[in-house]
């Protein structure tokens, strides 16, 4: 795959990654595995999309974000991805659901002053 993927077969680019996930042939590494994801996915490689996802949903070789989690799989789904990414996009949006229930909801905060609402205490996380 190595030889097909750097000549751009975006097939081969994902399957190269995710050899590289899997440290199957290839020493292991999460960051190579999303360098050659980003490749799949930007010539419009359903899988590598749905892979790239995953990556940001797990936090394996980028920061962790699921927003762009749920882009990349709603993407990989418009793609054609119809076997992995629904499910990988049901998974993330029922765990958003378990960890996060008031994301979306409107939320009164009282006896905090101005000062802690800024930044002096907790962090505010965007999960989009």
């Amino acid at each position: 795959w190595a030889k097909a993927a750097e000549q751009g077969n975006a097939s081969a680019q994902f399957n190269l990654g995710n050899a590289y996930r899997d440290g199957e042939g290839v020493p292991q590494s999460d960051e190579r595995a999303v360098e050659l994801c980003k490749l799949g996915e930007a010539q419009g490689h359903a899988k590598a999309t749905n892979s790239l996802g995953a990556c940001y949903a797990n936090g394996k070789g980028v920061d962790m974000s699921y927003g762009e989690a749920r882009r990349l799989y709603e993407l990989a789904i418009a793609r054609g991805d119809t076997q992995a990414a629904p499910g990988n996009l049901q998974c993330l949006n029922d765990h958003i659901q378990q960890y996060c229930p008031l994301l979306g909801q409107r939320v009164v905060l009282r006896g905090l002053n101005t000062a802690a609402l800024n930044g002096t205490r907790g962090t505010a996380v965007d999960f989009g």
